[in-house]
């Protein structure tokens, strides 16, 4: 009984609560789903003050932005690649019939080395992801970065993640080496305020320590930006001491491709140009599913 009056009351709070955020956004209640408040949710002129509505409508946009990006990735796999080795163990993997005959034929004696295993190993790569969360990104365009920075937790462990928001100062989301849920990444972009400026320099600061927390020697930064910084230094010899550094080049008026390619050609990466914010998520699959192979 206490339980069904427990759930009974915090069905009658997410009404009320619904309610509250269908008025604040000139929403009919019956036509409010969780990508308009995904949408809203950081517009400055429709900030939500009350600290239950605001965090009811993170849990709302949050789940709109995990669908997204679970539809765009589709059934998940791990990323996985082919390791022949000399067979040291007999449990050790399969025996490779094929290389195994290869190097006996012939032989009166096979040697212990002529013995090759297959096996298949996941394939890991410690990410710092490091993206815009400045006043240009308000509304739409951080709901849509949020997609693509959960299609990349979709794709990569959880503790080979590291998430970076920046601004006028950089803050770390989510730690690289700590398990981390999907959700709670995500929630964590959309409550950033989307204000101040933008301060490239200081993000690959950010994102280069969290990387060198890392135990794996494959590494890459991925920064979303257009290019333009206007806080901070000029960031192109932060980007030089990265491994390698892929930029996601957003694509307007204000970019500065120029920039973007210096950092990227330091940082031993490439520059990806994403059409615009709505092509960004499907973009970011594709550079996972490259640093994945």
């Amino acid at each position: 009984m206490d339980a069904e009056r427990g759930r009974a009351g915090r069905v009658a709070a997410s009404a009320e609560l619904l309610g509250a955020l269908a008025d604040r956004y000139g929403v009919p209640e019956d036509e409010l789903d969780g990508w308009t408040v995904a949408e809203n949710l950081s517009d400055t002129s429709l900030e939500l003050r009350d600290r239950d509505l605001r965090e009811f409508a993170r849990r709302v946009a949050a789940r709109a932005v995990l669908r997204r990006a679970f539809e765009l990735v589709g059934p998940l796999s791990t990323a996985r690649r082919t390791v022949r080795e000399e067979l040291a163990e007999a449990w050790r993997g399969e025996l490779d019939e094929e290389e195994t005959l290869e190097r006996v034929l012939g032989k009166e004696f096979p040697e212990p080395g002529d013995w090759v295993s297959l096996r298949r190993e996941n394939r890991r790569v410690q990410v710092a992801l490091m993206m815009d969360t400045s006043l240009s990104m308000s509304g739409r365009n951080l709901a849509l970065a949020a997609v693509a920075a959960a299609v990349l937790a979709f794709k990569v462990r959880s503790e080979d993640l590291a998430v970076i928001a920046f601004e006028s100062a950089a803050k770390v989301l989510s730690r690289l080496g700590e398990r981390d849920r999907t959700a709670r990444i995500v929630e964590g972009i959309l409550a950033q305020p989307a204000r101040g400026f933008t301060n490239i320099e200081e993000a690959l600061v950010v994102g280069r320590a969290e990387l060198e927390r890392g135990d794996n020697p494959r590494q890459v930064g991925l920064l979303i930006s257009d290019g333009v910084y206007t806080a901070g230094g000029d960031p192109t010899a932060e980007a030089g001491r990265f491994l390698r550094l892929h930029v996601l080049l957003t694509e307007d008026y204000t970019m500065d491709l120029e920039l973007a390619r210096r950092m990227a050609r330091l940082g031993r990466g490439k520059v990806f140009t994403v059409k615009g914010y709505d092509d960004l998520p499907r973009r970011m699959l594709e550079v996972a599913n490259r640093l994945l192979r």
